[in-house]
């Protein structure tokens, strides 16, 4: 008897253990479709009979749908801004079900960055949510011939409290596509005291997905015939091959070929940093190829870069005046009364944002069109940088997101999903970019914070200069200068 030996992905073991529901050590899975398949099973929104927005639809089971048009990288946005939409719709949670849209200028700005999701669509979400409960209202008043004024809703349906009369959403669907969709000033937002969900607490939507092994993030996109590729990146940013062996990498069983990615042109922006791509069958083998490449690197320009002359750079420049972002009281003639005067300076040096999950993407060219499958925190801006690194208009770049492990910024900079198009442009096959660890610290875009005091009377002097630099993507070292007079106040 011969027993054959699977190897069993983490996910894989995860998914199994608890189909199963019991501990098991070996677990056989198989997909029931790829990735790609399951992302493209979309547009239930638009072509669901009632959608009186881009951001929700209501099929005629009652079954809401909600688009949820921000990135999710833990934070819970795929979440919070659908519950929004479903407050203000008086919707049941347990009806409604999620779509993570693509990247589409109709949804408004798609950037999850700067911590803003929130704050920037609060209301937009509840106008949607308001709109499609004033529709189905009216649809419940002229069936019933009452006045919708004397119409109010619960749970998952409209009510006519003075007859008893009660109807689900998933009644009223059709006669409610059929009413002109209400101007903004006639819809009513419900008062604080009516919040259903906003404000008292929620599993994330995808909490049970993430637990059991079904959630798919960037590391998961997959289609038939695809390569993966690890790059050779430039050891200094907008660095080129000078000279190329990679007789030693091709030996590597499973590597198909390398591909030399040119450096780009400054400025920088979201543009691939350039380098060796070795494609093969598997990530393993593709990064062992990487190991054996020969290359002599010609550094450019920023192989001078002293990290000592820009942080005096900072430092000089944190200590010209800023900007005045609020004047209040006269802080000269307070320091000129004298006192205790404490002077501080705050120093960070290049930060990486060592998200759990690095950069990867998928990325399938055909022709002038383009699909990406990725972990993005702005699908659009995925569409603004594959489109000129193309030649092609951005419009014929469809980026559809996964969800993200991670991303603090670093992956609104879509340069690895471009890296991904480039590759599949010159292969003629879908190809999987996938970013080590390593890659991450080394290569990663890095971040500077300025630290603000909190709670101190007194003046906030400057507010650092995070200038100068910032096309080298270096951009990262920051000093914040403060001085306060803490003679007085509390």
């Amino acid at each position: 008897m011969r027993t054959a030996i699977e190897n069993v992905s983490r996910r894989g073991f995860v998914k199994g253990m608890f189909s199963a529901g019991a501990f098991v050590l070996a677990v056989h899975y198989v997909p029931g479709m790829s990735f790609a398949e399951e992302q493209t099973a979309r547009s239930v929104i638009d072509h669901a009979p009632l959608h009186p927005s881009v951001y929700v639809g209501v099929e005629s089971d009652g079954t809401v749908y909600i688009v949820a048009h921000r990135s999710e990288m833990g934070t819970s946005s795929r979440t919070s801004l659908p519950l929004i939409l479903a407050d203000e719709l008086d919707a049941d949670w347990n009806r409604v079900k999620i779509e993570q849209a693509i990247g589409d200028p109709r949804y408004g700005s798609q950037d999850t960055d700067g911590s803003k999701s929130v704050r920037e669509f609060f209301n937009p979400m509840r106008e949607a949510g308001a709109t499609t409960r004033l529709m189905l209202t009216r649809a419940a008043a002229q069936q019933w011939g009452v006045s919708p004024d004397e119409c109010t809703t619960g749970l998952h349906q409209v009510i006519h409290s003075a007859s008893g009369r009660k109807a689900d959403y998933g009644q009223l669907v059709t006669a409610a596509a059929k009413l002109p969709v209400p101007a903004k000033g006639e819809v009513r937002f419900k008062p604080r005291s009516q919040w259903r969900y906003i404000g008292k607490g929620e599993n994330p939507y995808d909490l049970r997905d993430y637990c059991t092994g079904k959630a798919n993030f960037g590391i998961d996109a997959k289609t038939d015939g695809m390569l993966y590729a690890v790059i050779a990146h430039p050891p200094v940013l907008g660095g080129k091959v000078k000279i190329l062996d990679d007789k030693q990498a091709l030996q590597v069983k499973g590597v198909r070929q390398t591909i030399t990615i040119e450096t780009f042109k400054p400025p920088c922006h979201f543009q691939p940093l350039g380098g060796v791509a070795v494609l093969a069958d598997n990530t393993w083998a593709a990064m062992q190829g990487r190991k054996q490449l020969k290359i002599d690197w010609d550094d450019g320009p920023n192989a001078s870069y002293n990290s000592e002359e820009f942080k005096k750079q900072l430092q000089e420049t944190a200590r010209k005046p800023g900007k005045v972002w609020r004047n209040q009281g006269d802080v000269d003639a307070e320091f000129a009364k004298g006192g205790k005067i404490i002077e501080a300076d705050y120093y960070l040096p290049h930060l990486a944002h060592a998200s759990m999950e690095p950069p990867m993407a998928l990325a399938d060219v055909s022709g002038d069109r383009v699909e990406v499958w990725t972990c993005t925190q702005n699908p659009q801006a995925v569409q603004e940088s594959i489109g000129p690194a193309l030649g092609i208009p951005k419009e014929n770049v469809t980026c559809h997101v996964t969800l993200l492990g991670g991303g603090f910024g670093r992956k609104s900079k879509p340069d690895y999903a471009v890296e991904a198009a480039v590759l599949s442009k010159k292969t003629g096959k879908p190809v999987k970019v996938v970013w080590s660890r390593e890659d991450g610290m080394e290569q990663g875009r890095r971040h500077s914070f300025r630290l603000l005091p909190l709670g101190v009377s007194g003046t906030h002097e400057s507010d650092g200069g995070c200038e100068g630099k910032a096309d080298s993507m270096a951009a990262a070292e920051c000093v914040s200068y403060h001085r306060f007079d803490v003679s007085g106040g509390s």
